[in-house]
């Protein structure tokens, strides 16, 4: 019942925080002066807090342009509002928490499902998966930022965030399935807020899938960033699903 207990209170802490910190920075990176002289930025007095276009590309200035909402308009990337400073002071130490948090949920899903009649195949693999997705979620927040005019190093990073994601999904992939065959005996896990789980861990697949199609196509940047702010919101919402779908289970 612990076990249970602790993996559903780190499924909400796992949700609560990458999204609180995310959304802080893209309110606190609109909401200083802009001004053009006597360099181009966001100032707060007059300490210059922002580079133009550092965070937020051409939504700089609020007071003509409006806030930006990157969920529909796509204004910036979440690696590029992260990485500046002084965003990155929060931003980072947060993300590679939530790096390690993802490690530890992972480890405790199998230690649950060794209770139960499930092939241990099935069980490593969305172990594995899902411990390999928070090792590569920590590099890339480690190097996020830093910058090496290398073709090779450019590669690594950016085949690690495709690793990092590609694990991520697969690990939802392969538990919502073990779930699904344990809830053939544990009714306690039909329930709504599991179906919305295994919905979603499909939906987040068949998207990944369908993105990379966009990849052949010019001027679909914009149309990208909004589809990744989304995805980072759904990625996260799939803890908050287990916090709900695993409240009256105990082993």
């Amino acid at each position: 019942m612990k076990l249970v207990s602790r993996s559903r209170k780190l499924g909400l802490v796992l949700f609560i925080i990458p999204l609180l910190v995310i959304n802080s920075i893209l309110i606190f990176s609109q909401s200083f002066e802009w001004r053009g002289e006597p360099t181009r930025g966001h100032y707060y007095k007059d300490i210059k807090i922002y580079n133009a276009v550092d965070a937020l590309r051409s939504k700089q200035d609020v007071e003509k342009i409006g806030y930006a909402i990157p969920y529909i308009d796509g204004a910036t990337s979440i690696s590029r509002l992260g990485r500046v400073f002084p965003n990155w002071l929060v931003f980072k130490p947060a993300m590679i928490f939530t790096g390690f948090l993802v490690c530890f949920f992972w480890r405790n899903q199998k230690k649950i499902f060794m209770n139960f009649d499930i092939d241990q195949k099935q069980i490593n693999k969305f172990y594995n998966f899902g411990l390999i997705c928070g090792i590569t979620f920590i590099i890339h927040i480690i190097f996020l930022g830093i910058k090496f005019d290398n073709n090779l190093y450019k590669f690594l990073i950016r085949l690690n965030l495709a690793c990092c994601v590609l694990f991520s999904i697969l690990a939802k992939f392969y538990f919502v399935k073990c779930v699904k065959k344990l809830s053939e005996t544990l009714l306690g896990l039909k329930n709504i807020f599991f179906k919305f789980q295994y919905f979603l861990a499909h939906i987040l697949l068949i998207t990944l899938f369908l993105c990379f199609f966009l990849l052949f196509f010019e001027n679909t940047k914009t149309f990208i960033l909004i589809i990744e702010w989304n995805y980072f919101f759904a990625i996260f919402l799939f803890y908050l699903l287990y916090y709900l779908s695993w409240k009256k289970i105990t082993i």
